[in-house]
């Protein structure tokens, strides 16, 4: 009886070990599900912005390709990756250059100007020592005409210089008359031709109106702030450049 108990003993005791042994088991665990990132730039989908990027391209933390001028443009496409903040590029991310002359429309003071020309980094051609010379040949008047900042309303006290003009005219008879206008280098160069255009045409009107009858046929030409006598850096120098020019030209037909 006594060993039957104890055989009886030992089964439960293995039943229990058995038992307490399963439960102890590491419980299964289910396969990580995979993070997706469909175009494989390391950005997972969640937070990628460009989620269609090539492998290739370099991406931000936002999943984008760079831009580091910030001008729109990604830096694999962009053939201008310096482009100075504020200007207005292409789809190649360069600025335009409407004239081709390698100056950018944003900075060039003499957009227009011939295709291959040589031009400063202004975007203007350096002016020619042949043209300045022919022009110096011509019988020329500079009068000093005052107009009010930026606009080509006359101001009072230039009627000396008119008179000047009228005789000026009056001494070379039976010849064609060219009216310059000249500004400063202020301001845009196209803004700066067309001021010194309208000027002119206000010297040119008032000039008729002294000479009357007659005053011979007069060209206006705005020259803006091409062929400086001064420097523009001080103000001395573009108050000289702020002119209008007489010249002579040829003799008209009898």
């Amino acid at each position: 009886m006594v060993e039957e108990d104890s055989v009886l003993s030992r089964l439960l005791l293995s039943l229990l070990l058995v038992l307490l042994v399963s439960g102890c088991a590491a419980p299964v665990t289910s396969p990580a599900v995979p993070v997706a990132d469909r175009d494989g730039d390391g950005v997972p989908d969640s937070a990628d912005r460009c989620p269609d990027s090539s492998a290739t391209v370099r991406v931000g933390a936002d999943g984008c390709p760079l831009d580091a001028d910030r001008d729109g443009v990604f830096d694999h496409l962009d053939r201008c990756p310096d482009t100075l903040p504020g200007l207005p590029v292409g789809l190649d991310g360069c600025p335009p250059d409407g004239d081709g002359d390698g100056v950018p429309d944003g900075t060039d003071r003499c957009p227009g100007t011939v295709v291959d020309s040589n031009v400063d980094d202004r975007g203007c051609p350096p002016a020619s020592e042949t043209a300045v010379s022919a022009r110096k040949e011509l019988p020329q008047l500079e009068l000093q005409v005052l107009f009010r900042t930026g606009e080509s309303v006359l101001q009072e006290g230039s009627e000396r210089e008119f008179e000047r003009g009228v005789a000026f005219i009056r001494h070379h008879p039976h010849r064609r008359v060219i009216i310059e206008g000249h500004t400063d280098s202020v301001g845009p160069a196209a803004y700066n031709r067309r001021l010194s255009q309208r000027r002119a045409e206000v010297v040119r009107q008032a000039l008729v109106d002294r000479l009357g009858a007659s005053a011979p046929p007069m060209e206006v030409v705005g020259v803006g702030e091409d062929h400086p006598p001064a420097a523009n850096s001080t103000q001395q120098g573009r108050a000289r450049n702020r002119r209008v020019v007489i010249r002579i030209a040829e003799y008209l037909n009898p």
